[in-house]
């Protein structure tokens, strides 16, 4: 007889999700975490877009340790010490909020102890228990075994719960962004003073530019109460194509995007109390992987369901979507007494009539990222562009047309790429 329905590895907001689920439905459930407690080794850059927590904790944000409501988006251009800054400011019907990870998943985890499951933290997994071919529980660090009937594995980015499994191929540098973040202390009135925000108001802003010197990624900041989360993202496999080439290292570019003028004067005067690094998985990659075996789902970031659109990056709202999925597949499966491939199928069946096709139109976005002209001509152009507008000098001005064409000239773009760039942009949003 198994030791227990289900083991989780991992107690981010994936494994917390599917385990306060299935504890509620009455599984004897354990989820385990490699960190102190939950929320010890994740990082993100800082929001939540609330729409399928809303599923399980109608109105979370009233009792859990949210930051911000998200009501300003802000889309930079950067180029040397000049930026721009396109400013939305709103509230969507779809909320989203700021976080601080540590404390958030502490909550979430909470919860799951709250119905029913047992979180144990500092707790290491070694890989998946597998006999003739079926996954059957975990083996721990001392090669202690433990049984279970299912397996979820919500165990991060590098999941060497996957890999082990034989859902996923060896990875690559190709397979991934890496993400370097800052934890600023400011004043919550001197927070709200800078960036022009109400109590509880906040902002998430995203920077393109020459910070990454070609590279495919960009900076962004995000309000918390009492501080500011400030971080810049590259992908692996295009940082490593310019080894040589540039200057660039994570920290550089960090410490590059934080003087930055325009940057600058939102964090001046704060105090660093948080650095931390992350790998980031990219849509592509969930190509190669596959959701699920006998015995074992895979989830949250651990399936590569994170997306970066540029304007917009995801990666909580889809774990805890997968989580709310696994969860039904799982009890369904548990409850029919048959947990082969092909019960715990159900989980990808459910998934397909929804997220998995957000996902897969999120690719032609992500095709577009790579374009290098995003992350230097572009950048250029508009800096220079709308100097070009603003500029009084008493001398006779160049038209825009004549500008644009010079620009683009000095580029190396001919009006056809720029229209090209133009259709892939519209089609890919």
């Amino acid at each position: 007889m198994a030791d227990f329905d289900v083991i989780v590895v991992g107690a981010g907001p994936a494994g917390s999700v599917v385990s306060y689920l299935l504890a509620k439905k009455g599984h004897s459930v354990l989820t385990v975490e490699r960190g102190k407690r939950p929320g010890a080794k994740n990082m993100f850059g800082g929001r939540l877009y609330s729409w399928s927590l809303e599923k399980v904790f109608p109105e979370f944000w009233k009792e859990a340790p949210v930051e911000r409501e998200v009501t300003r988006e802000v889309l930079g251009f950067l180029h040397g010490d000049r930026g721009i800054e396109i400013r939305l400011s709103t509230r969507p019907e779809s909320r989203s909020f700021t976080l601080l990870r540590a404390k958030f998943d502490q909550w979430l985890a909470e919860r799951a102890e709250d119905a029913g499951a047992e979180v144990v933290p500092g707790f290491k997994v070694e890989g998946p228990l597998i006999r003739d071919g079926r996954v059957v529980g975990v083996v721990a660090e001392g090669e202690e075994e433990m049984e279970s009937e299912v397996v979820v594995a919500a165990d991060g980015a590098l999941s060497f719960m996957a890999e082990r499994a034989g859902l996923r191929p060896k990875l690559s540098k190709d397979d991934f962004a890496v993400g370097a973040k800052e934890v600023i202390e400011l004043p919550k009135e001197v927070i709200e003073d800078r960036f022009g925000l109400a109590d509880g108001e906040g902002a998430a802003q995203l920077y393109v530019g020459d910070l990454t010197e070609g590279v495919v990624g960009g900076g962004f900041l995000y309000t918390n109460r009492e501080s500011v989360s400030l971080g810049v993202v590259m992908r692996i496999g295009s940082l490593a194509s310019k080894a040589g080439e540039i200057s660039t290292s994570m920290w550089e570019a960090t410490e590059r995007f934080k003087s930055h003028p325009m940057i600058r004067r939102y964090v001046e005067g704060g105090k660093l109390v948080e650095y931390s690094a992350h790998m980031i998985p990219e849509t592509q990659f969930m190509r190669g992987v596959r959701l699920y075996t006998d015995g074992m789902v895979v989830v949250g970031d651990a399936a590569g369901f994170c997306v970066n659109y540029g304007v917009t990056v995801r990666g909580m709202d889809f774990a805890i979507e997968s989580a709310i999925a696994a969860a039904e597949a799982v009890h369904g499966a548990l409850e029919r007494g048959d947990t082969s491939a092909n019960s715990l199928g159900e989980y990808e069946r459910i998934l397909s009539s929804g997220m998995l096709r957000e996902l897969e139109a999120a690719r032609r976005a992500v095709g577009l990222m790579e374009d290098e002209r995003l992350y230097t001509s572009i950048p250029r152009m508009a800096v220079r562009t709308l100097e070009h507008l603003f500029l009084v000098n008493g001398r006779p001005k160049e038209s825009l047309y004549s500008f644009l064409r010079r620009e683009m000239s000095e580029e190396g773009i001919s009006l056809i790429s720029a229209l090209m760039l133009g259709w892939r942009a519209l089609r890919s949003l």
